[in-house]
Order: structure tokens, then C-alpha cells, then sequence
């Protein structure tokens, strides 16, 4: 079991990345969760292997921290999959298997670190620090909002915030923003519905359909804290983008 540490002397750094943990023990999950949010980084826990192949679907991690004993689908082939999926991310496997044999299995399978139950608290805070650092070199000049807009990756329907970070989004959703993006300003109710289709429904019926699609999106969004694309309501017209969006057909 991890225990816990004194990290005040850790700086809290709103650049610090995101770190996905996949854990099915909700104890040693919470713990390690405290531990890194306090240190500054943006936590998500997960138990099994279907909700984390959901979670890098819907928000590409910085790092990932998985657990090899899980329900299901275990840590190995998880680590194979990601690795193949998302080439550059940091992985650290944290389990309680201590076999030469395993740890081999898992550096042969893509992870980065391999660490045992239990692990120091600083040790797992000094490797995230490592690999994020393998991630992004080099100190940023100017601030990413003044010189990189987020962009929407049309065909794959991904869109891409200016820290790195990718969002999947529904056919749906790309295509209210691709629609917002291109608009000199404010879209109205009507011109948005008209783009993602109405499909015969009244007024007040693909109004609320509009809204429910704002809304999912908003929700996804708010995972990316830094530099958050903003879907503005401007009442009783419409919607419009706070920030810049740059839409590619890719």
C-alpha cells in the first residue's frame, strides 16, 4: 500500500500535464490521486480496462499510471494497446509483482518505469516529473494561447488544444464546431440547426436537441483546464467561440 507523504514542498504548476490511473483498488487509487493533485497534476482513476480505453477515447492522457493486476483485461495487454495508440505517452506500471520475468514482460510491452508495491510517493512524483519532461523538453517562449489555436481534425473528428492534448468527439459535435469555427461571429439557432440536420423535428424540439449537444461538449471541454475553448451563449441568438479555432481536413 502507497503511504502517504509530506508534498508541500511540491510546487503546484498549472502546467503540469493530465495522468490517467488505472487502478481497481479504491483506497490505494485515492491515495495515490491525493498525492498527485496536490503535487499540481489533473487526476483521472479508472478500475478496469474498458473504462480506460473509454477515457483515452475522450481525453488523451499525458501519462498513465496502470495497475497490471486487473479485472478483465490486464495491465500488459492494456500497456501494449496504449503504446500502440498513443506512441508518445509516459507509462508507469505500479503492481505488486516483483519477477525479473514481469518486469521484463512489461518493458518488452512499452511501459517506461516499472515500479513495486509499495512505492514512495516521491519516487512516483520524480518519474511523472522525468517523463513529462521527456514529453516537453524545452520551456515555452510565449504563452500557447498567443501563438497556437486549438484545431479540429475534421475526418478523424478530433480536435487538439494548444498544450497537446486531444479530445475524440461524436460526428455530432465535430460538426458544431466546425460550424462555429468557420463563422465570422455569433451562429444562430436556427443556422446551426440547419448544419447538423434537423430531421423533420419542430422548433422547440431541435432547439432542446441543440442545447443537449452544447452541453455534452461543454462537459467534455472542461477537462482541459489550461487555455479552455469556451462555447459562449449569446441569449437569444445563438452560440459563438471565445477563442480561435483553426479546422483541418484531416
Amino acid at each position: 500500500m502507497m503511504q502517504r507523504a509530506d508534498t508541500r514542498s511540491q510546487t503546484l504548476d498549472a502546467g503540469l500535464g493530465s495522468v490517467l490511473m488505472v487502478e481497481d483498488n479504491l483506497r490505494v487509487s485515492e491515495e495515490i490521486s491525493l498525492v498527485l493533485e496536490h503535487a499540481g497534476w489533473r487526476v483521472r482513476c479508472v478500475p478496469d480496462g474498458k473504462s480506460f480505453r473509454h477515457a483515452v477515447a475522450e481525453l488523451a492522457p499525458t501519462l498513465v499510471v496502470l495497475d497490471l493486476n486487473l479485472p478483465g483485461e490486464d495491465g500488459i495487454s492494456l500497456c501494449k494497446w496504449l503504446r500502440s495508440t498513443l506512441s508518445g505517452v509516459g507509462i508507469v506500471l505500479l503492481t505488486a509483482r516483483v519477477m525479473g520475468s514481469e518486469r521484463t514482460e512489461g518493458y518488452m510491452a512499452g511501459a517506461d518505469v516499472y515500479l513495486t508495491k509499495p512505492t514512495r510517493p516521491e519516487e512516483l512524483l520524480a518519474v511523472l516529473h522525468n517523463l513529462s519532461r521527456r514529453a516537453a523538453p524545452g520551456p515555452r517562449l510565449a504563452s500557447p494561447q498567443a501563438t497556437e489555436p486549438w484545431t479540429l481534425h475534421s475526418k478523424s473528428m478530433r480536435l487538439l488544444s494548444p498544450q497537446g492534448d486531444i479530445l475524440s468527439l461524436t460526428r455530432s459535435e465535430c460538426g458544431l464546431l466546425q460550424h462555429l469555427g468557420d463563422a465570422p461571429g455569433v451562429c444562430s439557432y436556427e443556422e446551426l440547426i440547419d448544419a447538423l440536420g434537423s430531421g423533420g423535428l419542430n422548433d422547440k424540439v431541435d432547439k432542446a436537441r441543440l442545447e443537449v449537444l452544447v452541453s455534452r461538449l461543454r462537459t467534455k471541454l472542461r477537462h482541459v483546464k489550461e487555455l479552455g475553448l469556451e462555447l459562449k451563449t449569446v441569449h437569444g441568438k445563438g452560440y459563438q467561440l471565445a477563442q480561435a479555432l483553426r479546422v483541418q481536413a484531416i
